[in-house]
């Protein structure tokens, strides 16, 4: 293990740029013209023999004809595959017009280029039913089209099962390998495991198919002996980098299982490649049981690396420098990457100002073609086992030229490739082995859509080679001599997404070991950090601060005010100074205020955590959120609070002046304790009002540090008074005070009724304004054709993150009846498995209650539900406010009297005949802040949301998490009076508007006509 320092090397290449890498290893590259032409004579012989048989199957057709770069491709697709797993008639039905019931299938069922006739024929018969819809014996035909779709979509979904899966199963995969001369890799199908039960159930597939292949190859050619990849993520549900000692308790014994049983087969064992976030992790593994006894000098367990990549070349390095150490040769599956859309959405959620992988195709190849000269060159001539996996010509060529002495090993995905690759062994000795897929129709899903994707994307070198219109000159250009080192424009940094107005944070990703241990080195900085908190007019009752997670923990104290006059005063006498402050001098002491946020991040996670109880996650999101919510309110400021000319008459002058309106009251909640607070005060202030901020009492401490950095931005004190105390009395001084012309809150539906009772209640003062965002009884709809695994992990996030205390936490999860007990089945699994306990703890996943006010009261809620609907994990700790996670059966929303501010799911079950009595009834009970919807049937979701009075509503992804500007988050009726946070009407209820108009002729006469 003494080539550890590599592997942080190859953490460090994470977020590289990919001109400056690439031109600089490009630097070091020298090969002849000749080496060029040969390269470029092997593609056009390689392209011209493979053209010579491009007879295509049924498959190839469809793909050819309905392109899945267009919207009939996917929708066909889309349709064949999901048709199979609606289980009731009402849903089938409604998805089969959903998807055929649009305009564009006209080009397809009048197209000359359709040739496939039955295809054509149930296509065309459909498509005029729900387009033109002339049948007038509706039910009956309904039920004859849906036979012919079932019996179509069948057929289809056969077809490709046996073009891109090898087999549905263990044995009968082994029966046919032995009966052909191919040789292959074999692949249980699957996604990550969600439970335990999941990843038992894929340790049982991969002992079941070792011990298939021990039985049935004993005594054959050890050349002819299929090898086995394993996914890593498949055998732990908890399979990333900060959850490391638990998936290293957990998976390293089972590991060694494997090598031990595989080895008695004369197999080889490979790591397979996974999302970028994981590649770490399976290093690290791979390097724990590599240097075991079981691995010492056996040359059959290997990794996949993918070029796509940024760390690819570094791993390898990695790869080759212990291989050599250990004198035991590593076999390396070298391919091109996949999910690579997936790498770049996640970057982008993550805002990491560069991506993973290489955002331009051409940088892609010519990362892989930089990893194949390192592994045919002579450092890793005994050291590694190259297997180059790919379906490129250019790519086939050049490593065959490059390879031009020695019997290379290509290997490429079953049902992909094969002319290529029935042409390439007409041309050169070598070895193909074939990635072959074994799985059910349920594990098919997601392998199925990506391979269909990457086998019929317009993009696709396959696809391309099929066309034989295609001009292959233009697409075998050389990636060794293209002088392009620009970024893909079509693709921003998640820094730009605003068009380069508004940079977005970027902070460390915890599955990187560079960025994780840096992170937790300067977090042990804070740890033991004692902290005061007061307001700077008042000092009077002092309260000890404990921690919610540990109750023996005391974080600081906070004096208590007991009087807002002092502060109100001051304010008032600031107001008219604070207004003649222009908005450059304002947007610069902000900007000053954000660049101390992020320099006091980590000090601020400790905080969040500690007072507020939020895991490390949830504490990064909300100063991201904070940050991003001071740069959008400041940005929209700077365009809207600047005096401009009006149209007017001549001889007349208009200005249109901008305002503050005076004293604006915050009162933000501890659930947020850093965005919501940041972004009720900045609006406030940006806008040229003068503020009383009241943060929760909970948070207190948090709030005073904010303030500080605030102070030290250049605010004057004089312009933004924090008081701290208990809610209930200090929010009655705010709300009854005569000189506040404004109150921003966040909080409960009941406090926000008392704070609008006690405005009305002054006398003589002006009408007032009050933004508030109260909470809701969110709910979540599915139908059938929902894919559970996805449903299942978004209401985890939903329900059970930051312990369920958001106000846009899912509280009710209405089930289709045809999907509930599957469903009810892996939640609860996964809830089994969640780890309660203390926030800084980085494997937790729910910390603590805020209050053990607020735990009693849950408790007390939980107390009286009948246990015959009750499901919870009974593992929680003692020295805290924790309460375990809990399902609770209801029969509808009418149930939920009242929020219960916790990890609490609701779940009812309904049918398809109650969906508009849901519909009423979400609508009746008058909370409108967020909704999920989860369903792949495009007119069921728009149905929903154009019925529902929701705020906000999410489908088919979680319902929490809004991003400023992008989900301006706020709701309707009782939650909340609008406008919107981090929407574009918000900084617009806090100013005034003035005109003012000047006549001009008033000394004398008209100046401007006189001088005409």
């Amino acid at each position: 293990m003494i080539y550890n320092f590599l592997l942080n090397i190859v953490s460090k290449h994470y977020l590289i740029d990919e001109n400056i890498y690439l031109f600089n290893i490009l630097k070091n590259c020298s090969f002849s013209n000749d080496f060029f032409d040969n390269v470029e004579k092997f593609s056009n012989n390689l392209i011209n023999e493979s053209r010579k048989n491009t007879n295509l199957d049924n498959i190839d057709n469809i793909l050819n004809v309905y392109n899945l770069s267009t919207k009939e491709g996917i929708q066909m697709m889309c349709l064949a595959e999901s048709l199979l797993r609606i289980p009731d008639y009402l849903t089938s039905n409604s998805f089969i017009k959903d998807k055929l019931s649009f305009e564009e299938w006209q080009y397809y069922y009048s197209s000359d280029y359709w040739k496939i006739i039955i295809y054509n024929m149930i296509i065309d018969f459909v498509a005029n039913f729900f387009y033109k819809k002339n049948i007038n014996n509706y039910n009956l035909m309904i039920f004859i089209f849906r036979k012919i779709i079932v019996f179509f979509s069948n057929y289809v979904m056969k077809n490709i099962g046996k073009k891109f899966v090898y087999s549905s199963n263990e044995n009968s995969a082994i029966k046919k390998s032995l009966s052909d001369k191919n040789i292959y890799s074999f692949d249980m199908l699957g996604e990550a495991a969600l439970t335990y039960y999941d990843a038992k159930k894929f340790f049982n597939q991969y002992q079941k198919i070792i011990y298939n292949i021990n039985i049935n190859y004993l005594g054959l050619n050890v050349n002819r002996i299929p090898t086995i990849s394993i996914k890593l993520s498949a055998l732990n549900p908890k399979y990333s980098f900060y959850n490391r000692k638990r998936v290293y308790r957990d998976l390293i014994p089972i590991l060694k299982i494997l090598v031990i049983d595989v080895k008695k087969t004369n197999s080889s064992l490979t790591i397979d490649a996974e999302e970028c976030d994981r590649m770490e992790l399976s290093l690290y593994l791979f390097n724990e049981v590599f240097y075991t006894k079981y691995c010492l000098y056996w040359n059959n367990f290997g990794l996949v690396i993918q070029a796509y990549s940024k760390r690819a070349l570094p791993a390898l390095y990695w790869i080759n420098k212990i291989a050599y150490h250990t004198q035991t040769k590593i076999p390396v599956r070298l391919v091109k990457g996949a999910y690579w859309d997936y790498e770049i959405k996640n970057a982008q959620f993550l805002n990491l100002n560069m991506y993973p992988v290489y955002i331009k195709k051409f940088c892609t190849d010519l990362s892989y073609l930089f990893c194949s000269m390192f592994l045919l060159s002579n450092n890793c001539f005994n050291n590694i086992k190259p297997q180059f996996a790919t379906h490129n010509i250019q790519t086939i060529s050049f490593v065959s030229v490059l390879g031009k002495d020695v019997e290379l090993e290509f290997q490429k995905l079953y049902g992909m490739g094969d002319i290529v690759y029935n042409a390439l062994k007409n041309l050169k000795k070598i070895i193909c082995r074939e990635y072959a897929p074994i799985g059910k129709y349920k594990e098919l899903l997601p392998y199925l859509v990506r391979r269909l994707l990457e086998n019929g994307a317009n993009s696709s070198f396959v696809n391309k080679v099929l066309n034989k219109n295609t001009n292959m000159k233009k697409i075998l250009v050389n990636s060794l001599i293209i002088k392009n080192y620009r970024y893909n424009k079509k693709i921003p940094f998640s820094i730009d997404l605003f068009g380069g107005k508004r940079n977005i944070i970027n902070f460390y990703n915890l599955n990187i070991s560079s960025h994780f241990y840096v992170f937790f080195k300067k977090l042990m900085i804070f740890d033991k950090k004692f902290y005061i908190a007061n307001s700077f007019s008042n000092k009077n009752k002092r309260v000890i601060v404990v921690s919610p997670s540990n109750k023996f923990s005391v974080n600081g104290f906070v004096y208590h005010d007991q009087c807002i006059n002092n502060s109100i005063n001051i304010l008032k006498k600031s107001f008219k100074f604070w207004k003649l402050v222009s908005i450059d001098k304002k947007v610069y002491f902000i900007k000053k205020f954000i660049i101390l946020l992020q320099t006091n991040f980590i000090e601020l996670i400790i905080l969040c955590c500690k007072e507020a109880g939020k895991t490390i996650p949830d504490a990064v999101s909300d100063i991201k959120e904070a940050i991003d919510f001071c740069k959008y309110y400041t940005n929209q400021a700077y365009n809207i609070c600047k005096n401009f000319q009006l149209p007017n008459y001549t001889g007349e002058n208009n200005i249109y002046v901008i305002e503050g309106k005076g004293i604006i009251s915050t009162i933000s909640p501890w659930n947020f304790p850093i965005a919501i607070f940041c972004g009720q005060t900045i609006s406030a202030l940006i806008t040229g009002n003068v503020v009383l901020t009241k943060p929760a009492e909970s948070t207190s401490l948090i709030a005073f540090k904010i303030i500080q950095l605030l102070y030290k931005s250049g605010v004057p004190i004089s312009v933004c008074q924090l008081v701290l105390g208990k809610g209930s009395y200090i929010g009655n001084l705010i709300s009854f005070h005569k000189d506040i012309y404004g109150v921003i809150f966040t909080g409960s539906n009941n406090v926000a009724n008392i704070i609008n009772k006690n405005l009305i209640m002054r006398d003589n003062r002006p009408i007032h304004k009050l933004i508030a965002e109260t909470g809701g009884l969110n709910s979540m709809i599915t139908d059938s054709s929902t894919l559970i695994e996805q449903l299942v992990i978004d209401v985890i996030e939903s329900s059970f993150k930051s312990c369920g205390q958001r106000c846009s936490a899912l509280r009710l999860l209405y089930l289709h009846e045809s999907i509930y007990l599957n469903t009810i089945k892996i939640l609860f699994e996964i809830l089994t498995n969640f780890k309660i306990g203390d926030p800084l703890d980085v494997e937790t996943d729910i910390g603590p209650i805020i209050t053990n006010r607020n735990l009693n009261n849950l408790k007390k809620y939980l107390k009286n539900i009948n246990n015959v609907n009750k499901f919870s994990n009974e593992q929680i700790p003692t020295n805290g406010n924790f309460i375990k996670p809990t399902i609770i059966k209801v029969n509808s929303i009418k149930d939920l009297k009242t929020e219960q501010f916790g990890p609490i799911l609701h779940v009812a079950i309904y049918k398809n005949e109650q969906l508009n009595d849901i519909i009423k009834e979400i609508n009746s009970v008058e909370y409108g802040l967020t909704l999920g919807i989860h369903s792949r049937n495009e007119s069921f979701y728009k149905y929903l949301a154009n019925k529902l009075n929701i705020g906000n509503i999410y489908i088919n992804r979680n319902t929490i998490g809004a991003m400023v500007g992008m989900q301006p988050f706020g709701g309707c009726n009782l939650s909340g009076t609008g406008p919107k946070a981090g929407g574009g009407n918000y900084i617009n209820a806090l100013i005034n508007e003035k005109t003012v108009t000047i006549n001009t002729t008033a000394q004398g006469g008209n100046v401007e006509l006189l001088n005409e």
